[in-house]
């Protein structure tokens, strides 16, 4: 079996971020989305993998040039997600697809996969309930069989819903090909498929969730964290001063200094050749790669690469992108700061989203 991950549009709906990095490349709990799903697919031996790029589309070629079995395939024209499944017509055997912007677990997929080759269906849909499905894809079902897909209906009759994760059979291009340009949603061609009765699903029994916005963007990492760090973990390299305390479970890369008087609660990630304290406290937190934190408290925060945060800084459910300078005496609570920004001393922000690079004042009040 092989994989096809979609990630050719640039989300809008993820500003600031995604004016830096395409969805998939935004580091969620210490790496690139997208390497999370490579990653359980390759343990599920799934390991011919193309990534349907456009959007930054070299990013992605710089990221995965070292990888002999990912490979990026140009979606030239951004027609429709049927257009961008097609770009793979190549593949003859079957084959999941995945966006790029959503996560969810390796059981989940592996039990996806078992399902559609016990029934050796034509395709098999990933599942999952929502409590507003009217915003999703919704299923009418019979036993395990699909009886309908209807998009964004106003009433929907159950709240089973279409997390777009598929596993296809090579048929699936003979009617995306028929397909005219009215009918480029993939949708529509799993909808030909139902009427045959050749589609099935699997429910999700851990978790999906697709990243839509910058709140569900945090609410991913926390996730990740959640399900990925079962114990601490400290690489070899890292430096641990012994006035420092470890509490929950931790992950701790390569490089890593923590100096006295900090403090690491929580499921929290720590990335590589990042320097924290002295008296500095991170709580439930992800902390990118080559970052500064100095004398200051993060809490329930995701920062991306290469921030500095001087001393006496609080954030708190925040997000911060990458190469940011916060200076002293700064709080930042519910908000959302776009990459290579600058906020000046005694700053109080709160509730509030920052376009990439950023300046404030002194002493400055945004919410």
């Amino acid at each position: 079996m092989k994989a096809v991950i979609l990630c050719a549009k640039k989300e809008e709906s993820l500003y600031p971020f995604t004016e830096s990095k395409p969805t998939a490349l935004i580091p969620i709990a210490g790496k690139p989305l997208i390497k999370h799903i490579i990653k359980d697919l390759q343990k599920l031996e799934i390991n011919d993998i193309y990534i349907v790029t456009n959007y930054m589309e070299e990013k992605f070629v710089k990221e995965f040039e070292e990888y002999t079995n990912v490979n990026t395939v140009t979606q030239e024209e951004l027609t429709g997600t049927g257009d961008a499944v097609k770009t793979c017509s190549f593949i003859k055997e079957d084959f999941i697809v995945m966006n790029g912007d959503v996560i969810t677990s390796k059981q989940d997929i592996e039990s996806l996969i078992n399902k559609h080759q016990e029934n050796n269906s034509k395709a098999t849909i990933l599942a999952t309930e929502r409590k507003k499905p009217n915003k999703f894809g919704v299923l009418s079902i019979t036993n395990d069989k699909v009886n309908s897909i209807e998009e964004k209906p106003e009433e929907p009759e159950n709240p089973l819903i279409n997390t777009g994760i598929y596993i296809f059979k090579p048929e699936i291009f003979k009617i995306l090909q028929k397909n005219n340009k009215e009918e480029n949603d993939l949708t529509k061609a799993v909808s030909k498929l139902v009427e045959n009765n050749e589609v099935r699903f699997e429910l999700v029994k851990n978790y999906w969730l697709d990243i839509g916005t910058v709140k569900k963007l945090h609410k991913a990492d926390s996730i990740k964290r959640e399900n990925l760090i079962k114990e601490t973990n400290i690489d070899e390299g890292a430096k641990i001063h012994e006035k420092t305390e470890i509490l929950g479970e931790t992950v701790i890369e390569e490089g890593v200094e923590l100096k006295p008087g900090t403090v690491i609660e929580g499921k929290t990630y720590i990335g590589k050749n990042s320097e924290i304290g002295p008296n500095t406290t991170i709580k439930n937190s992800t902390i990118n790669r080559n970052s500064q934190i100095r004398s200051s408290d993060i809490e329930n925060s995701f920062l991306f690469e290469k921030n500095i945060v001087d001393p006496s800084t609080f954030i708190e459910d925040s997000i911060i992108g990458e190469e940011t300078s916060i200076k002293s005496n700064t709080s930042i609570r519910e908000s959302f700061i776009g990459p290579r920004s600058y906020i000046e001393i005694n700053n109080s922000i709160y509730g509030v989203k920052f376009v990439p690079d950023a300046r404030t004042d002194l002493s400055e009040i945004s919410k």
